[in-house]
């Protein structure tokens, strides 16, 4: 009994000791766990995550600030305008001036016109102006009546520096001649006195493109009435003269 009393002794003291050192392991081991924990909380990506997020609600924050300072401002400013309109109106003046009516008709109009509908639009009447604007440069005095330009030029232009084929349309001999007479006597330079490949019932002034000014000036020397652009027939008889005078019935009649 006496040994058994020893041995549970021994066993009580080593369980005792077991323990305790149980006890120290469980310590060192939870001491552990909490620095991995808050090394794992510390790391390098997580810092930068929080860094990320502490400027991304800076950022935020920042461009809320700016919203409601410029929301401030521009209620200031509408109360300051209110207040300078109302001062307008009791001094008997309009609320506002002709320089503050054109900037707003222009700010309306620009806003209009960043609209794509009426960028479009625009678009298209600047192509159709750019074009009339081509059209009356090089075709301005070259209508077929001969009418779409004022002469200003061609009076500028001396009677000897026009030449002038007569042609007869009738078939009248030496029509061509007696008004070659006249288109000479009235200072123009005669060129080529022919016949017209074709008949004329009315006399008539032809012009090369770009010459109507000088072919008015002619039709109204030999009191011809019709002007109008050259045809391909009396251009091929008419020896390269700008103009062209064609003798057609009715005045084949005065001359007989």
């Amino acid at each position: 009994m006496e040994l058994i009393e020893q041995i549970g002794a021994f066993a009580g003291l080593a369980a005792f000791l077991g323990l305790a050192v149980l006890a120290m392991l469980a310590f060192s081991q939870g001491r552990d766990l909490r620095r991995l924990r808050e090394w794992a909380g510390s790391a390098p990506e997580r810092d930068n995550e929080r860094k990320e997020t502490t400027s991304a609600v800076a950022a935020k924050r920042a461009e809320e600030l700016r919203a409601l300072e410029e929301a401030r401002t521009a209620e200031q400013a509408a109360v300051t305008e209110r207040e300078r309109r109302r001062q307008r109106r009791e001094a008997g003046q309009p609320e506002q001036t002709r320089t503050e009516r054109l900037r707003g008709a222009l700010s309306a109009f620009g806003a209009h016109l960043a609209k794509p509908r009426y960028l479009a639009a625009a678009f298209v009447v600047l192509i159709a102006v750019a074009a009339g604007a081509v059209y009356l440069v090089t075709q301005g005095s070259d209508s077929a009546d001969g009418k779409g330009g004022q002469g200003k030029a061609a009076a500028r232009v001396k009677p000897a520096e026009i030449e002038v084929t007569v042609l007869n349309g009738t078939a009248v001999a030496g029509l061509a001649a007696t008004y070659g007479d006249k288109v000479e006597r009235k200072g123009f330079q005669l060129g080529a006195v022919t016949n017209s490949s074709t008949s004329f019932a009315d006399s008539v002034v032809m012009f090369e493109r770009g010459d109507a000014p000088e072919a008015r000036r002619v039709a109204a020397a030999l009191g011809i009435s019709e002007v109008r652009l050259m045809t391909a027939d009396v251009a091929a008889v008419s020896g390269g003269a700008p103009v062209s005078v064609i003798v057609g019935e009715d005045n084949a009649a005065a001359e007989g």
